[in-house]
């Protein structure tokens, strides 16, 4: 039909290929792949892939840190209208293998430096799984008939096109697994449409264009990249990928490579980018610098501090399910003329839906209400959209409990302010019931814990309850778990004195802990961890 083309994501490489043959599209410390080279890869691995039979809909997986190759599997796969399976490289052995496994791959990219995580026992079999092509090197030698990823494409021509064979836009682009803190990992199925919408509303919400130097901190597998992998081309962006070595949080090099490369745009999770900005050295690298964080709140503290080094900062906030951000805070002109301490709060809320989501967001009630925009009533965070994840791979029952009603349900406690800016609390799961002279309350351990990181010697903070029932008590315990800047100087007294002077008595953890917290391979803190660890040392005190 003439006037309808699905729309997909591997069009922009073929038009970006065209526009800017010359242009860089990828920047290594030792080389540069053009716009044009990009294309003819990316057009060679597709060739590649239907060569081993790689059919429609059949999943295709990467394990492998930040690197070209991922940049290039993400048109080739889906322009053969077969599914991308990112996999975690931080992931355990078994883990990854029960994930190949689940997700049944036909084909596995591997970095030859992460291959014994598959093949370290030559007796896994993986009975999906028919063709491994390795980066970088050999593969374990004891797992025969691996194919080298430069040998193969240096055997096609590259004359296949990106943009001709995809079917229907609806059909699936991507499968990216959860975290799986509270359970077993699942497989959000992600398509073409949402895929190629979300590229162009990240584009225009954190500000790319063809000028723009995108450095990748942000892990690839995460998402898809939160979408920026397609974003960056689609405007004929430069991506530059770094060694790991050189990209360490808050490290002379990362801050160097800044300045080298004339880095305009860097995305990472508020802990990453803490280390930033606390990095020693020269901060006129950050001035004019747009950094966009999600996956947690950043700190008003945090906020302030990036304000004062002209960082452009951009909070947004997103799940898997919604193939990334789907809410930004967008900031309004009348809150220049606001004291910075009333500013910042403002902007460490999530905020309003961005431009791809369009109106479909909700806080709702156990009614399926809407909440008031009180500044007060919480609900639960409900969205619905054409980036909203179509269910999970392979899994009616939790697609069936999650989607429902015409709305995805993530699980999010959220108030709705007066101004319409939604500001996460919590967790559903994490909420903490305590009771008080009146009657019960609802808290929020992110109100909390946002408390706790305003005090100049906390890096990250992360609070649970442990109920009556758990405790044998008859009251709920508030214990906080506090990474400190220097545990020398810092006590105990000195923070259950700050809790006092910012919170309601209920609010203040009885229990502090000093320690590194524990994370997920995505770096969510792993709160069933902390809950083992409370419940062990509150029990030996009762």
């Amino acid at each position: 039909m003439h006037s309808y083309v699905p729309l997909s994501p591997t069009t922009f490489l073929e038009r970006s290929g065209q526009a800017f043959p010359n242009r860089s599209a990828i920047v290594y410390p030792d080389r540069i792949v053009t716009y044009a080279e990009l294309l003819h890869r990316s057009r060679c691995l597709a060739q590649v892939l239907k060569r081993l039979q790689v059919g429609y809909g059949d999943r295709v997986a990467l394990l492998t840190q930040n690197n070209r190759q991922i940049i290039e599997a993400h048109f080739s796969i889906p322009a053969i209208g077969a599914v991308i399976v990112m996999l975690n490289p931080w992931l355990a052995e078994q883990d990854l293998l029960s994930l190949l496994d689940y997700c049944e791959a036909k084909v596995l990219i591997v970095d030859a430096s992460l291959s014994e995580k598959i093949f370290l026992n030559s007796q896994v079999t993986l009975s999906h799984l028919q063709q491994v092509i390795v980066i970088n090197g050999a593969a374990n030698p004891s797992y025969s008939g691996v194919l080298d990823y430069e040998t193969c494409l240096a055997g096609e021509n590259g004359d296949f096109r990106l943009d001709r064979t995809v079917v229907s836009e609806l059909d699936p682009i991507a499968i990216n697994f959860t975290s799986g803190t509270t359970g077993r990992p699942k497989g959000v199925m992600c398509n073409h449409r949402g895929a190629y919408l979300n590229a162009l509303g990240q584009a225009l919400m954190i500000g790319l264009n063809r000028a723009s130097k995108y450095l990748w901190l942000l892990p690839m597998f995460h998402v898809n990249g939160w979408g920026h992998i397609w974003a960056n081309v689609a405007v004929g962006a430069t991506q530059v990928v770094l060694p790991c070595h050189q990209i360490r949080d808050g490290s002379a090099d990362l801050l160097q490579s800044l300045s080298q490369y004339k880095i305009t745009h860097l995305c990472g999770a508020p802990r990453l980018v803490r280390s930033l900005a606390s990095a020693p050295g020269d901060k006129k690298v950050f001035r004019g610098l747009t950094i966009t964080t999600g996956g947690a709140a950043p700190s008003p503290t945090l906020i302030q501090q990036l304000d004062e080094m002209g960082v452009n900062f951009i909070h947004q906030y997103g799940l898997n399910e919604t193939y990334g951000p789907y809410v930004v805070c967008e900031e309004q002109e009348e809150w220049q003329a606001l004291p910075s301490s009333s500013r910042v709060l403002k902007r460490s809320r999530q905020g309003v839906a961005t431009i791809h989501a369009g109106t479909g967001l909700r806080v709702v009630d156990a009614s399926s209400q809407d909440v008031p925009w009180d500044g007060r009533t919480l609900g639960e965070v409900i969205v619905a959209g054409n980036t909203v994840a179509t269910g999970y791979y392979n899994n009616p029952e939790a697609t069936e409990k999650a989607f429902r009603d015409g709305w995805f349900h993530t699980g999010d406690m959220a108030i709705m302010h007066p101004d319409g800016y939604l500001e996460i609390r919590d967790r559903l799961k994490d909420l903490i019931y305590v009771e008080t002279d009146y009657g019960w309350e609802n808290i929020s351990s992110i109100e909390i814990e946002n408390v706790l990181c305003r005090h100049e010697q906390v890096k990250e903070a992360a609070v649970i309850g442990i109920s009556p029932e758990e405790l044998g008590k008859n009251r709920t315990l508030l214990v906080a778990f506090v990474e400190a800047r220097d545990s020398q100087t810092l006590t105990k007294e000195d923070l259950h004195h700050f809790c006092g002077s910012q919170l309601a008595s209920y609010k203040q953890p009885q229990v502090l802990f000093f320690t590194d917290l524990p994370k997920t391979a995505t770096g969510k803190v792993r709160k069933d961890l902390l809950v083992t660890e409370a419940l062990t040392h509150c029990k030996l005190k009762i």
